[in-house]
């Protein structure tokens, strides 16, 4: 095989991968969309003047493809709070699950450090599970955190429940880590307890 042939077949078969990548990452967006507007009955933030209620549920995109819905973004107060800013100092209560299109279970939780998860959990599982109870600290753009959270999370405020949903690509792609599958979505439901600016 002469070597022009060679790199041809490599560039095919680098293009095929790139496309079964692709209609992977469209497909995980296309179940996550259907969950937030048909399970959740949520707009796109785009989409809020055409509704007729008022403080309508609403999410945001950001980037390929991270999700976010701030659960008490219309609460009295909220503008007051400090907002989260690159650089800003974080402390963070959350359940952290598998994400497969429908509503999150608490058998797909993969890790939290909410005292009562962790309690249950164990419970139910007959262990002890030894994850820390503490906030999660992290400092935006310093921190090593998965893609999808370090995308979503500036423009929160402190106080905030936050649920953002993230395709594979924005959390641990093709990597297996702890009982996470590669290439799985991810849901992070969690309280912004703390800015520190």
């Amino acid at each position: 095989m002469t070597m022009k042939k060679f790199l041809t077949i490599l560039f095919l078969l680098a293009t095929l991968a790139g496309c079964k990548q692709e209609d992977t990452l469209l497909s995980e967006r296309d179940k996550i969309e259907k969950y937030l507007t048909s399970t959740r009955r949520m707009v796109i933030e785009e989409e809020i003047g055409s509704v007729i209620e008022e403080n309508p549920a609403f999410y945001n995109v950001f980037g390929r493809f991270a999700y976010r819905h701030i659960v008490n973004y219309y609460d009295e107060g909220r503008e007051d709070r400090p907002v989260v800013e690159w650089g800003d100092r974080l402390e963070i209560r959350f359940k952290a699950y598998t994400f497969t299109g429908s509503e999150p279970a608490t058998s797909a939780i993969y890790w939290s450090n909410i005292p009562e998860v962790i309690a249950q959990l164990g419970d139910r599982s007959g262990n002890t599970l030894d994850w820390s109870t503490d906030p999660l600290t992290i400092q935006l753009g310093t921190t090593e955190i998965i893609e999808g959270l370090e995308r979503t999370l500036p423009g929160c405020h402190e106080a905030d429940s936050v649920q953002v949903y993230m395709t594979s690509n924005l959390a641990y792609g093709k990597h297996l880590v702890g009982v996470v599958p590669k290439n799985s979505m991810v849901a992070w439901y969690m309280k912004i307890e703390k800015v520190t600016k």
